[in-house]
Protein backbone atom coordinates (compact mmCIF):
# COMPACT_ATOMS: atom_id res chain seq x y z
CA UNK A 1 0.00 0.00 0.00
CA UNK A 2 1.32 3.42 -0.98
CA UNK A 3 0.45 6.78 0.46
CA UNK A 4 0.05 9.72 -1.93
CA UNK A 5 0.17 13.32 -0.81
CA UNK A 6 -0.59 16.22 -3.12
CA UNK A 7 -0.73 19.97 -2.73
CA UNK A 8 -3.96 21.42 -4.04
CA UNK A 9 -5.55 24.83 -3.86
CA UNK A 10 -8.41 25.19 -1.41
CA UNK A 11 -10.84 26.18 -4.16
CA UNK A 12 -9.88 23.14 -6.25
CA UNK A 13 -10.29 20.85 -3.23
CA UNK A 14 -13.70 22.28 -2.43
CA UNK A 15 -14.80 21.83 -6.05
CA UNK A 16 -13.54 18.25 -6.01
CA UNK A 17 -15.26 17.66 -2.68
CA UNK A 18 -18.55 18.87 -4.14
CA UNK A 19 -18.17 16.35 -6.99
CA UNK A 20 -17.60 13.62 -4.41
CA UNK A 21 -20.64 14.66 -2.41
CA UNK A 22 -22.78 14.68 -5.58
CA UNK A 23 -21.62 11.14 -6.38
CA UNK A 24 -21.98 10.05 -2.73
CA UNK A 25 -18.30 9.04 -2.51
CA UNK A 26 -15.54 9.96 -0.13
CA UNK A 27 -12.58 11.89 -1.52
CA UNK A 28 -10.45 8.76 -1.16
CA UNK A 29 -12.97 6.61 -3.04
CA UNK A 30 -13.23 9.13 -5.87
CA UNK A 31 -9.45 9.37 -6.21
CA UNK A 32 -9.18 5.58 -6.30
CA UNK A 33 -11.84 5.48 -9.03
CA UNK A 34 -9.95 8.06 -11.07
CA UNK A 35 -6.69 6.14 -10.71
CA UNK A 36 -8.39 2.84 -11.66
CA UNK A 37 -9.98 4.46 -14.71
CA UNK A 38 -6.65 5.81 -15.93
CA UNK A 39 -4.90 2.50 -15.35
CA UNK A 40 -7.58 0.62 -17.28
CA UNK A 41 -7.40 3.00 -20.23
CA UNK A 42 -3.59 2.93 -20.18
CA UNK A 43 -3.51 -0.88 -20.15
CA UNK A 44 -6.14 -1.13 -22.90
CA UNK A 45 -4.24 1.32 -25.09
CA UNK A 46 -1.10 -0.73 -24.53
CA UNK A 47 -2.95 -3.96 -25.47
CA UNK A 48 -4.38 -2.33 -28.61
CA UNK A 49 -0.93 -1.11 -29.65
CA UNK A 50 0.55 -4.58 -29.12
CA UNK A 51 -2.33 -6.25 -30.98
CA UNK A 52 -1.87 -3.98 -33.99
CA UNK A 53 1.87 -4.70 -34.04
CA UNK A 54 1.22 -8.43 -33.93
CA UNK A 55 -1.29 -8.27 -36.80
CA UNK A 56 1.29 -6.54 -39.02
CA UNK A 57 3.81 -9.29 -38.24
CA UNK A 58 1.51 -12.01 -39.61
CA UNK A 59 2.10 -12.78 -43.31
CA UNK A 60 -1.63 -13.11 -44.17
CA UNK A 61 -3.06 -10.35 -42.04
CA UNK A 62 -6.32 -8.60 -42.92
CA UNK A 63 -4.56 -5.68 -44.56
CA UNK A 64 -6.06 -4.15 -47.69
CA UNK A 65 -4.02 -4.94 -50.79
Amino acid sequence: MRKIEIDILDKDYLDFLSVCVDEELSVEEKLKNIIRYHLITYRNRKKMRNASLISFDKPNSDRIK
